[in-house]
């Protein structure tokens, strides 16, 4: 005779399994919530005062977001785990050239860029002598100096993008492999730190920019780099930093023209007709939209740059948000807490609403002239929409050259490790053809 002990084990073993995937699911989203998501969580979320809200955790409790969560957890630890043979290359890279400069051998130069606004520093990667793509006319061609840098190459600064956790994978030694990889092909390479939240939000983000670029057009002379030729390199979050930066600066600057157009009375012949005082009311009325765009830190003066270069970028940062919260990811994401939190603020940091709200009088002088747009279609966390988006807008802003590369299989953290992964080419199907769309563009 089989025992009731028998039959009732294995029944109450099948009952419990639904108690422990609900367990399972709630502790791995509050998890994620106490990790990431208790910085300036949404208004909503707040209980009673202020004082009580701080004793009260953020966490979800509907089911659906907690699932959600549990697959974007899921998703990072995948990406984590598939890309460490990355990570190993990295170490190994970064011990040799540690002790390379222990031996007096430095690949690189580290300098503080911005005291007294910010005391952020950068890695400078001169080009070496024996590397360089071909120049097109021994005019351009550079020259080498006696130890053994080329002068007059073209510069690419790559912005680090803040993805999780911003404090390590934030940080410039990230890029070190496509640092020296762009560096072998003859490029002089600037890598800046860049401080993104939750260190503080996106002023903070687009000061130390500045900053960065301000010093690289009056400093890469001294480590061999032409600032006539210098090029800026954005991913993700990154890339709507470098994108902000100088879609904000060119909206100012254009507005302010507008301004004082309108209050010297420049517009009085144009008004004498219908269409032209149709023209002139359209115009100040963009005028009185931006009011209350500014320039951080105006007296930091950018340097011509000679092209920018995004990769996945985030060019409007409410669809971005609308976006997250499909996913279930607006708590967890940076995105918001950091160029808002309110709407408003997002609006004013969405490089895209920015030149919307600008159309008939931003001035595309105030813009690089070239500016070259990577993204893959399978993007699940940036979708390509952004990046046609900020294509047909900078063309209509009339950018002399908009170029877009999209890329059907090309997920969003693939399209930084191809890059990261040059030395090894074979662990990427796109990596060939992503070095050829960047050097092209840059020469």
């Amino acid at each position: 005779m089989i025992s009731l002990t028998a039959v009732l084990v294995p029944l109450f073993a099948v009952a419990l399994l639904p108690f422990l995937f609900v367990l399972v699911v709630y502790s791995v989203a509050w998890t994620a919530y106490l990790l990431v998501a208790q910085q300036d969580p949404p208004p909503y979320a707040l209980l009673g005062s202020a004082a009580l809200a701080r004793l009260i955790p953020f966490l979800p409790l509907a089911p659906l977001r907690c699932v959600k969560v549990v697959k974007a957890s899921a998703q990072y630890v995948w990406a984590c785990l598939w890309n460490i043979r990355i990570a190993h290359d990295w170490f190994l890279r970064y011990v040799y050239y540690t002790r390379a400069k222990e031996r007096g051998e430095p690949i690189f130069d580290t300098i503080p860029y911005g005291i007294p606004f910010s005391r952020q520093v950068l890695d400078v990667y001169p080009a070496p002598r024996t590397a360089g793509p071909e120049p097109r006319s021994t005019l351009a061609a550079p020259e080498v100096t006696g130890l053994g840098i080329q002068r007059g190459v073209p510069v690419l600064v790559i912005v680090p993008a803040p993805i999780l956790p911003s404090s390590i994978l934030g940080h410039r030694k990230t890029y070190l492999q496509l640092a020296l990889s762009m560096r072998k092909l003859g490029y002089c390479v600037v890598v800046p730190d860049i401080t993104y939240y939750p260190a503080s939000r996106i002023r903070q983000s687009v000061i130390d920019l500045r900053l960065a670029l301000s010093w690289v057009g009056a400093h890469i002379s001294s480590y061999g780099g032409n600032p006539a030729s210098i090029y800026v390199m954005g991913f993700g979050l990154s890339a709507h930093l470098v994108s902000l930066t100088l879609i904000q600066e060119a909206t100012v600057l254009s507005h302010t023209l507008v301004v004082n157009a309108i209050a010297h009375g420049e517009e009085s012949s144009a008004g004498a007709s219908p269409h032209g005082a149709l023209q002139a009311e359209k115009r100040e009325q963009v005028a009185m939209r931006l009011k209350n765009l500014e320039i951080y830190v105006p007296q930091v003066r950018l340097p011509h740059l000679a092209g920018v270069v995004l990769l996945a970028g985030v060019s409007d940062v409410v669809k971005e948000y609308r976006h997250e919260m499909e996913q279930g990811t607006e708590h967890l994401s940076y995105l918001r807490r950091s160029s808002g939190p309110s709407h408003g603020q997002c609006l004013l940091h969405s490089p895209a609403h920015l030149l919307v709200e600008s159309r008939g009088i931003v001035d595309p002088s105030f813009l690089p002239p070239k500016f070259l747009l990577i993204h893959g279609g399978k993007d699940q966390v940036v979708p390509i929409s952004h990046s046609t988006l900020l294509n047909t807008l900078l063309s209509e802003a009339g950018v002399k050259q908009v170029e877009m590369r999209a890329y059907r299989e090309l997920g969003h953290l693939e399209t930084l490790t191809s890059l990261l992964t040059i030395p090894c080419q074979k662990d990427s199907a796109y990596a060939p053809q992503l070095l050829a769309d960047v050097r092209e563009f840059i020469s």
